[in-house]
């Protein structure tokens, strides 16, 4: 509708209203909701506690394939994808660990990706939840809590080295199947109990701890490949295999090592025999996961990796 002025010839104005039928409405540009759920993404939680693991699966068959280029971002850290383990080859798979000490509240992780029509990225929205720790209070032998100048060298030297072997972890997936239990026994100390050492608070437990009282034997969770197999100062005798895709699992304070690094293990193959070296209160297994160099539950990971297989 449109009002029009006209004037007569004796100077009289007029007005009319003039209809217009069948014009198009100029169109409003506008922006995709980068928030909005996109078919075939699926986050394996919408809440995750602190020091746990998040799973995100795509079809990118629902994505304008081809795909390429695909990437998750969480805290300026870029995660890459794997192919998923029994679905098509369209199907991906991407692991995200939450830092032990991540502050409750609202998260997010951003996937991109690129196609034939550009560059795309998506949010996806969680939450972090603080997890139910409790305190672990141990007596340790006094020079494992305040070591003296050469054993804080020797162990910042290893702390250095794992991290580097972290870092190098293989993109290729050597695990096959479940995760299993390093062991069968009751579980002494849960993942995430803050350590107090002779009444000093030193860390946060990284792992899980196995009763042990006489050396049993230690089984590979998966298969994968000895990146470390010898002795360090505060894990003692401790073994570190590569799975792959980012996990790495850890075992420490052995009696006994039977392998030797750069040599693949199969899924239950045995390591060693628990024992009490290192900073140990007694004899145990401890059984540590890191994932991207994070560490993370290990009884989650079992939970979460079996989910991927179903």
């Amino acid at each position: 509708m449109m009002k029009l002025f006209f004037k007569t010839s004796t100077g009289r104005v007029i007005t009319a209203l003039v209809l217009f039928w069948g014009l198009p409405t100029p169109a409003i540009a506008t922006q995709p909701n980068q928030s909005t759920p996109l078919p075939g993404i699926t986050l394996s939680s919408k809440e995750v506690t602190n020091g746990s693991l998040l799973l995100l699966q795509i079809d990118t068959r629902k994505l304008g394939p081809p795909v390429r280029d695909m990437r998750i971002t969480y805290q300026q850290s870029v995660y890459p994808v794997y192919a998923h383990p029994v679905t098509p080859a369209d199907i991906l798979f991407g692991l995200i660990a939450i830092p032990f000490r991540t502050a409750p509240g609202p998260a997010k992780l951003v996937l991109s990706w690129t196609n034939a029509a550009g560059d795309h990225n998506r949010t996806i929205p969680f939450k972090v939840v603080a997890g139910k720790y409790k305190t672990d209070e141990l007596k340790v032998d006094s020079s494992r809590v305040n070591p003296n100048n050469k054993n804080i060298k020797r162990a910042q030297k290893e702390a250095r080295r794992i991290t580097r072997i972290y870092a190098e972890g293989r993109l290729a997936r050597l695990w096959d199947g479940d995760f299993q239990l390093p062991m069968t026994s009751d579980i002494t100390s849960p993942f995430g109990n803050k350590r107090v050492f002779n009444g000093q608070l030193k860390s946060f437990h990284n792992g899980v701890d196995f009763r042990a009282r006489s050396p049993l034997p230690v089984f590979a969770a998966n298969s994968g490949v000895v990146k470390l197999a010898e002795n360090l100062f505060y894990s003692g005798n401790a073994v570190v295999i590569d799975h792959g895709t980012g996990i790495f699992t850890i075992y420490a304070h052995l009696s006994r090592i039977d392998v030797t690094a750069g040599r693949h293990v199969e899924k239950g193959q045995r390591l060693g025999l628990t024992g009490a070296t290192g900073r140990v209160s007694g004899p145990h297994l401890h059984w540590g996961v890191k994932v991207n160099g994070v560490a993370v539950n290990p009884m989650q990971l079992i939970e979460l990796m079996s989910s991927v297989l179903r």
